[in-house]
């Protein structure tokens, strides 16, 4: 993102906040829910973060040790928990972030970015 601002000509100086909207897209980017329930075809891997030593949720190791059923009884429960309107909220939340920018040019890149982060399946 630094160097795409940099490309458009932005000063990083005086765009401090724009670090404040990046850590918002990065809790609201995890990708340790694909990790532990995403489909091994769409995304190529699964449940590796764990062995790499990525992982920021402890379900994965959970997920890890759970048989069928387990794993079924943890999806059930993160269901309940409504993260695709979590999902919803924190995306509305970055736009709106985004679009109060004073730069197009710098909404231009943030979008761009959060494009490729939202409904993400690998």
């Amino acid at each position: 993102v630094t160097y795409a601002l940099l490309m458009v000509g932005e000063d990083l100086d005086k765009n401090v906040d724009v670090k404040n909207i990046l850590v918002e897209m990065g809790t609201y980017f995890q990708d340790d829910y694909l990790d532990c329930f995403g489909d091994t075809q769409t995304i190529g891997k699964i449940g590796t973060d764990i062995e790499d030593f990525k992982c920021s949720w402890l379900i994965v190791k959970a997920v890890e040790l759970s048989n069928e059923q387990q794993k079924k009884v943890l999806q059930a429960l993160y269901n309940e928990l409504n993260l695709q309107e979590y999902e919803s909220g924190s995306y509305a939340k970055v736009v709106s972030s985004i679009e109060a920018h004073p730069s197009k040019a710098v909404q231009a890149v943030l979008k761009s970015f959060l494009a490729k982060i939202y409904k993400r399946q690998k």
